[in-house]
């Protein structure tokens, strides 16, 4: 019973929906079953002691003490609970929704016949939306919604009657720009890293309507999606960016939380793309967009930060020279994980800081107590444990392990642009291991190579063991 979707469900509840949940299993409206509200009791004082209690047998026998075990009837009890408890969340979700709540009310009013009622509901729900600061795709989609059953309430009256059309077609367009857009950005960042293709059905169209938007600025949630787009698809994309990072930092105050986030993570995802391509000016851009979102909390979720940004943030201040931030930072906000990244992410991260310090032993000792299951951490600490060899000069290590770093790389197929940064960083640290270090022009020649490669993340240090050369 404890592996049941049933007690899964019950243990993702807060205490205080679990609660609420039970004065809304003990309202006759809601449920009729008293074995359904017995079940639900008896998971409350159970929960918390050792599963070996919550077996189906366990439950059943406290449910109807006088009969047999039936395990049909049991998964049927558990079934008809399970359904009142999504009814539940649905019920929370709707209660939430305060304007949507307003225009069921009036579709139920303009159903009898009842339109004073109506438009006094009506009128309500507009105060609750224009009292509502914040401007995301829901807030446009409730203002179509809005528009829409004022239209239904005037044609309903007489024929001759106001109508809203114009109102309406613009709250459509509106609604319409910020979600196409929005999925678009999506499908654009997804595409980049799986390399797949999507049809973009009218975007084309979009992009040409709002390029002559002149409104355009005063809709923040489609305004800085649209110049993310443009910035990632168009040969203007660094006015396009500055557009961006402009809007996020002043106008992101007129967004949800959740979409703040979104789109500060497009521009940090901007700012890195740009800089494996090269464009080193974007570093320091990325660094300063993720201080201000983690300074202004707007990078955690639900208190957590992503183990992915925790470990951006500290190879992007390791590469500014900022060792004493990064280690702060690693250590403070090692807690905000969560739990299962936890160990494994401060590792890593503790293990890149002691790399960029030079103290080989205790990376190397520290990258060993990472576990692997992550794709992507795997493969830097690969790229980390190559470049350990190749400073200790530890050749027939590092030619053994060049090696078996490809061949795990050419079995990994869904990994995108990533897969060709690091074939290029197998490929140069194999060439330079080749290089005859006295012959000059085979040394420039690789030079101008490494420079010019534009998908290659650890061009810096490259360029650098390059400078530095010696016969081993």
């Amino acid at each position: 019973m404890n592996n049941s979707p049933l007690f899964h469900l019950f243990l993702a509840f807060s205490k205080e929906e679990k609660v609420a949940c039970r004065k809304f299993l003990h309202s006759p409206y809601h449920n009729q079953r008293e074995d359904v509200r017995q079940l639900y009791d008896y998971l409350q004082e159970q929960y918390t002691k050792s599963s070996v209690a919550l077996t189906k047998e366990r439950a059943f026998a406290h449910l109807f003490p006088t009969d047999d075990f039936a395990d049909k009837k049991m998964r049927y009890t558990m079934s008809f609970l399970l359904k009142c408890m999504e009814a539940f969340l649905i019920h929370r979700e709707r209660e939430a929704e305060k304007v949507a709540n307003q225009l069921l009310l009036t579709r139920a009013y303009r159903r009898l016949n009842l339109p004073k009622a109506q438009a006094k509901v009506l009128k309500n729900a507009k105060k609750i939306l224009d009292a509502q600061p914040l401007l995301d795709i829901e807030q446009y989609e409730n203002h179509y919604q809005l528009a829409s059953a004022h239209y239904d309430a005037q044609a309903g009256q007489t024929r001759n009657a106001p109508l809203n059309l114009q109102e309406w077609s613009q709250a459509l367009d509106l609604a319409f720009l910020a979600k196409k857009l929005k999925l678009s950005c999506f499908a654009l960042a997804h595409q980049a890293v799986y390399r797949v293709e999507y049809d973009t059905g009218l975007l084309s169209a979009v992009l040409d309507f709002l390029e002559n938007f002149s409104d355009l600025e005063k809709h923040p949630a489609i305004a800085l999606y649209y110049y993310f787009y443009q910035a990632q698809t168009t040969a203007q994309h660094e006015f396009y960016f500055k557009k961006l990072k402009t809007g996020v930092v002043e106008q992101s105050d007129l967004l949800p939380l959740e979409e703040k986030r979104n789109l500060y993570l497009a521009a940090i995802n901007y700012c890195i793309q740009r800089f494996n391509k090269g464009e080193e000016q974007f570093l320091r851009e990325v660094f300063d967009l993720y201080q201000a979102g983690i300074e202004q909390q707007i990078l955690f979720e639900k208190g957590k930060l992503s183990r992915f940004t925790y470990k951006n943030v500290v190879g992007i201040a390791l590469r500014l020279q900022e060792f004493q931030w990064a280690e702060d930072f690693i250590l403070n906000y090692q807690d905000a994980l969560e739990k299962q990244f936890k160990e494994n992410y401060t590792h890593y991260n503790l293990s890149k800081l002691r790399f960029y310090q030079k103290n080989y032993t205790e990376a190397m000792q520290r990258l060993q107590q990472v576990e692997y299951d992550d794709l992507f951490l795997n493969l830097d600490a690969k790229v980390m444990l190559l470049k350990i060899y190749y400073e200790l000069g530890e050749l027939d290590v590092l030619e053994s392990f060049i090696t078996s770093f490809q061949r795990f790389l050419q079995r990994k197929k869904l990994i995108g642009y990533h897969q060709e940064n690091y074939g290029n960083m197998i490929r140069l640290t194999r060439k330079m291991l080749e290089l005859n270090p006295f012959d000059k022009q085979e040394k420039r020649k690789l030079k101008q190579e490494i420079e010019s490669i534009k998908a290659l993340s650890e061009r810096d240090w490259l360029l650098k063991q390059l400078t530095d050369r010696k016969k081993f």
